[in-house]
């Protein structure tokens, strides 16, 4: 069965992330190829990968972007007995579509959160730009055989992909090393604010470590490294030295850098949000505007109780991927053998 994962476009982020985890969990059973929009991309060393050069690109304009460049796009689809959208609407010129839900507040609502919750001068955008979001999703949805939902609880999930690494070494350190990541460390959804708040009501010593664009002043009783953005080889690095990963966003699609800590073993705790209490279910969680409800997590953790988190996250993640494969080679079979 050969399989098309569409797109892998590095400035989508999380999405990103998600489609490489995707290939490399599908390439174990399926002949799989992801099409990609970055012509420099070094994945093309482990996948099958098609390479599209966009004559235009443009993230104000990205329906635009689709209307110009959806022809190169239409004339590979046929070469595959089943095409996995990521990022929509690549996909939607397919008869066998398999798409991808991200959201799961009204468009209106997800407007007004971006403009809200993205920094200046992005946060522009956020109206006419997820107006198109609702129009591209709304063109895969009426095509799509299935539709998978990674962040809502319900019959269309299936638990997001990520690759097991090798399990970290746990330390009985003195001082708690908190990792915090973001593309941009002054996001306002992604609330680094009530971790810092947080953190100077803490009695314990700490060290927060940040990767991300930015700088936080570094004004504090405890200390802050910055990091700066860093590849996501040294985010793993990081993560291996560090004792726990906050999340502590207002709203998130996915928070894939969760699942990278998951991963390593690295236990994470999370905001308490729709997406976060489907994707990390056995992560503590803490109303997002309550920094004393963190605190007192914090102050509850020993290194038993880390090492445990972490073990058990590193399970969890091995016990989803199976799920995951299962359940995706149970739909694509459904769907070749319907259609």
């Amino acid at each position: 069965m050969k399989i098309a994962i569409l797109a892998y476009d590095p400035e989508s982020s999380g999405i990103a992330s998600y489609t490489i985890e995707l290939a490399k969990l599908l390439k174990e059973k399926f002949d799989t190829t992801i099409v990609s929009f970055s012509p420099e991309d070094k994945t093309s060393s482990e996948f099958k990968i098609i390479k599209i050069n966009l004559n235009f690109k443009n993230r104000a304009f990205p329906y635009l972007t689709y209307i110009i460049n959806r022809n190169k796009i239409k004339k590979i689809l046929n070469e595959f007995d089943i095409v996995h959208e990521t990022l929509p609407p690549w996909g939607s010129e397919s008869d066998r579509l398999i798409t991808t839900r991200w959201g799961y507040v009204s468009y209106r609502e997800l407007a007004r959160i971006r403009f809200s919750g993205l920094s200046f001068p992005e946060n522009l955008g956020a109206y006419p730009v997820t107006l198109q979001h609702y129009i591209m999703d709304r063109k895969s949805l009426k095509k799509a055989k299935f539709v998978i939902s990674v962040n809502e609880d319900n019959d269309s999930h299936i638990p997001p992909p990520i690759e097991l690494r090798p399990i970290k070494k746990y330390e009985n350190n003195e001082i708690l090393k908190i990792l915090f990541v973001s593309r941009d460390l002054n996001m306002p959804r992604k609330n680094i604010f009530v971790l810092l708040e947080t953190l100077k009501h803490l009695k314990r010593p700490v060290e927060l470590h940040l990767i991300g664009n930015g700088k936080i002043s570094d004004n504090f009783s405890f200390k802050i490294v910055n990091h700066g953005y860093l590849k996501r080889d040294d985010v793993f690095q990081i993560m291996y030295s560090s004792d726990i990963l906050i999340l502590p966003s207002i709203y998130e699609e996915l928070g894939f850098v969760g699942l990278e800590a998951y991963s390593v073993g690295l236990p994470v705790i999370v905001s308490d949000i729709p997406s976060f209490r489907t994707v990390f279910k056995i992560s503590p969680r803490f109303k997002p505007n309550d920094p004393i409800e963190l605190k007192n997590i914090l102050e509850d953790l020993d290194f038993y109780k880390i090492e445990r988190m972490g073990k058990d996250s590193w399970n969890y993640v091995k016990n989803a991927n199976e799920i995951a494969l299962k359940k995706l080679k149970d739909i694509y079979n459904k769907i070749i053998n319907k259609y």
